[in-house]
């Protein structure tokens, strides 16, 4: 892939500029298994890892289940907020692994694209 493609379908993410089908589809080829963030038509946001995608269909992994106030385990000297020792994990690690939901967008939904992540 040349350089160039590549910045055009970022330039258009980054812009908020309304992508047409195929710029979305090459887009999706592009960053298959990267993590990305979509605009929807109806104003929501979604993030996640792109898994895969069709003629009509984009496929996420979205992360779920870290919302937890128990995230630290057990909590030592009795849960009194000394979250540092105890509990599954060992010190400062989670209590359970990130788990992921897939979840099928259509791509007359999607409005744009965007990375979570500052580089």
């Amino acid at each position: 892939m040349h350089y160039n493609q590549q910045y055009d379908a970022m330039s258009l993410s980054r812009a908020g500029a309304e992508m047409n089908m195929e710029d979305k589809y090459n887009f999706c080829n592009t960053y298959n298994f990267y993590m990305i963030g979509i605009h929807m038509e109806d104003g929501n946001s979604y993030e996640g890892i792109l898994e895969r995608h069709d003629d009509d269909n984009v496929y996420l992994l979205v992360p779920i289940g870290d919302m937890d106030d128990n995230r630290f385990g057990y909590g030592g000297y009795g849960g009194l907020g000394y979250g540092g020792y105890g509990g599954f994990g060992g010190y400062g690690y989670p209590y359970r692994f990130r788990r992921f939901r897939r979840f099928r967008f259509p791509f007359f939904g999607i409005r744009s694209f965007f990375f979570p992540f500052f580089f």
